[in-house]
């Protein structure tokens, strides 16, 4: 039998602590040492217990959960699962916590005390199994700088001719916080940004990423035109896809199909890209458990375009970058804060080429 993955839960409701405990201890290698009623009580054990993984409620009585996290990771970091419930300001906040060292979330099915919660038993179980593997030197502290961004019309009126797709799983949100803000507002192409996530959460997810950018940063819709100049985020539980239409590119939002096993799939947008922009594309795998992208990123390497991957020492989970490079697919391999010069340099290439 493999190694017990030890769990410490902080989460107020009785019934909740209940549920998850059952839920985490059906796993054969999943077992729970501790459950705290409160911030301060699970800080203390923590410490004490020196568990594999935590789950913290992000709201919490008194000391919120965000204070909670920060605390744990400056004084005994340990990767942690954020357990939110879905409401504008705990989606706002579950994004701060995963850019303060969260490792994932898991959303609550139905509010902040979800009777329904063991349908979510197989994610509960899978994310925490993630987390007990991830990179805890890549989730030192980190708080981005908002700018103070007026939108104006950014793009540049002229058809796209290249594109960069870049795919993201586990660890995301703040890996992004290291890129995105960093790419110029002129960029000079469209930027399809696919992350693993519930559909609720991706409009403000790209409505956080905006708040730090000088690209501008929207979710996508069906059937808008690809622009220059513009991140694109795929919307959570469709596949994003690019058509030509009437001698459009435009963006396609489709629902999967019954065996699509990521969704929204990097490896279906990035396939269609490479459809309509054939070697003037770049791909960009980043930190995630799976192999989403993978025969994609072989893909475009044969065809010609540019491929990128994250380097281990700044991935949080290091599967879908491992992945690309293991096959051989990758012609840059990148620390996360290096990625927006690798594409800036990619670019240049492409324009001296055509």
């Amino acid at each position: 039998m493999s190694q017990q993955i030890r769990v410490l839960i902080i989460e107020d409701s009785a019934f909740m602590r209940r549920e998850l405990t059952k839920i985490i201890n059906a796993s054969d290698n999943l077992v729970v040492v501790g459950a705290a009623i409160d911030a301060e009580d699970g800080i203390e054990m923590a410490k004490k217990m020196a568990p594999d993984v935590i789950t913290i409620d992000v709201n919490l009585p008194g000391m919120d959960g965000i204070t909670c996290l920060q605390h744990i990771m400056i004084e005994t970091p340990k990767p942690c699962v954020m357990i939110s419930a879905y409401t504008k300001r705990d989606s706002i906040e579950t994004f701060e916590a995963l850019e303060l060292g969260a490792v994932d979330f898991v959303q609550k099915p139905s509010g902040e005390i979800s009777k329904d919660i063991w349908h979510l038993n197989e994610e509960i179980q899978t994310k925490l199994k993630m987390a007990a593997k991830a990179n805890l030197n890549a989730l030192t502290r980190f708080s981005p700088i908002s700018i103070n961004q007026q939108f104006f019309d950014q793009t540049d009126g002229k058809t796209p001719d290249k594109i960069v797709v870049m795919g993201v799983s586990t660890g995301g949100p703040r890996t992004m916080m290291h890129i995105i803000p960093k790419i110029p507002e002129d960029i000079g192409v469209p930027i399809l940004l696919i992350q693993h996530m519930p559909r609720k959460f991706t409009r403000n997810y790209a409505e956080r990423l905006n708040q730090y950018s000088q690209i501008h940063v929207k979710e996508a819709e069906h059937g808008e035109p690809l622009q220059n100049n513009v991140v694109y985020v795929a919307q959570g539980e469709r596949n994003l896809i690019v058509k030509t239409q009437n001698n459009k590119t435009k963006i396609a939002l489709e629902m999967p199909a019954t065996d699509d096993l990521y969704v929204p799939s990097v490896n279906k947008s990035l396939n269609s890209a490479i459809d309509v922009f054939k070697d003037r594309c770049i791909g960009i795998i980043l930190t995630g458990m799976g192999d989403d992208g993978s025969s994609a990123m072989q893909r475009l390497f044969y065809t010609g375009g540019h491929t990128i991957a994250e380097s281990e020492e700044t991935a949080v989970i290091f599967g879908m970058p491992q992945e690309v490079i293991k096959i051989g697919a990758v012609k840059d391999i990148a620390p996360a804060h290096e990625i927006a010069k690798k594409i800036e340099l990619a670019i240049k290439k492409m324009n001296n080429k055509y």
